[in-house]
């Protein structure tokens, strides 16, 4: 495959980049990078000092180039920036995996309720949701994938088996999910600034976060209650999510469920009885675990995933895998940094 990375300076192109050196079949022949164009990599990205010398230079966005030399396209880039890019790439003939949210709905209306309205209506109407777990076979087919947020990873894949299984009692999701600082970006302000979050912990937009209606989207139009915390770690989210059970349903069935929903899945495991997901061990993975406790007719469900990884640069190696007909999890088997 030859793939450009369009926004390779940040966090989630980093993450990106440093995936990319794990698959066999993916070949990197552009590294946009705006404002650091014309910059050694290892200069923006000291990881790569020594480790990048077959990679490409740092060069600013050109959609022509970009389609001259690559075939796919990822884009890392902010919210809001991604639509002129994308549009432009789509035009052009490539193939397009956004890890933005700026393709994360497909109706013009539902988009400009959630953020504003999007300036390439056209592109929306490509996009396919780029969850593998829920969308595979659109995502094979498709020449444009909005990935997936990583908080809305993590609480969809908590609740899918028990929605699709007819396990729930009401419509109702209450999702608490704690978040590493990286998923702010690597651009610096006052709010994830070190003395504003080592030694604390805190909430923020709560039950008012923008993620909450894409979450619901992929859920049926199940309603949302959602609240995210900052929390003092580099990488990881957490999420438990609480949904009411249907009269007699009890433990068992549940699991039953989550194993039958996952049995296929390369990279969702429901840990065994009792046990508690951690953040730590699926760091720098593109895995999901998920752990099942059970009071009465409350459900509570547990899932950690990496947010710079399933939550955003691995999931859209395993998009780009499904779209260029490749074996999904090619470059996404490595295990978590441990301890």
């Amino acid at each position: 495959m030859r793939v450009a990375l369009v926004g390779a300076s940040g966090y989630t192109g980093a993450e990106f980049l440093r995936l990319s050196r794990l698959h066999p079949a993916l070949h990197l022949t552009r590294l946009c990078a705006e404002s650091k164009a014309g910059q050694l990599l290892s200069e923006v990205l000291p990881p790569f000092y020594g480790v990048g010398a077959d990679l490409p230079p740092l060069v600013k966005f050109d959609a022509a180039d970009v389609a001259a030399n690559a075939d796919f396209a990822v884009l890392g880039l902010p919210h809001g920036t991604a639509q002129d890019a994308t549009a432009d790439l789509l035009a052009a003939g490539v193939r397009v995996i956004d890890m933005s949210a700026d393709h994360r709905f497909a109706d013009p209306e539902e988009f400009a309720r959630v953020y504003a309205p999007h300036r390439h209506p056209a592109s929306l109407a490509e996009t396919v949701y780029g969850l593998p777990e829920l969308n595979r076979e659109a995502l094979r087919k498709t020449r444009l994938a909005g990935c997936a947020g990583c908080y809305p990873t993590s609480v969809i894949l908590a609740v899918t088996p028990a929605l699709e299984a007819g396990l729930l009692a009401t419509n109702e999701v209450i999702a608490d999910s704690k978040s590493g600082v990286s998923g702010a970006g690597r651009t610096p302000n006052a709010g994830t600034h070190f003395p504003e979050t080592s030694e604390g912990l805190h909430a923020y937009k709560t039950l008012d976060h923008r993620h909450a209606p894409e979450m619901s989207r992929a859920l049926g139009g199940l309603k949302v209650r959602f609240t995210p915390h900052l929390i003092p770690m580099n990488r990881g989210i957490l999420s438990t999510v609480y949904l009411r059970l249907k009269p007699g349903v009890n433990l068992a069935e549940v699991r039953g469920a989550y194993e039958r929903r996952y049995a296929g899945e390369r990279f969702v495991h429901v840990l065994p009885a009792g046990a508690h997901p951690d953040t730590r061990h699926v760091r720098g993975t593109n895995l999901c675990h998920i752990g099942l406790f059970q009071e009465d007719d409350l459900l509570c469900v547990q899932s950690v995933i990496d947010n710079l990884t399933k939550g955003a640069a691995g999931q859209a190696i395993q998009c780009l895998n499904l779209m260029a007909g490749l074996p999904e999890d090619m470059g996404l088997t490595q295990t978590a940094l441990f301890p």
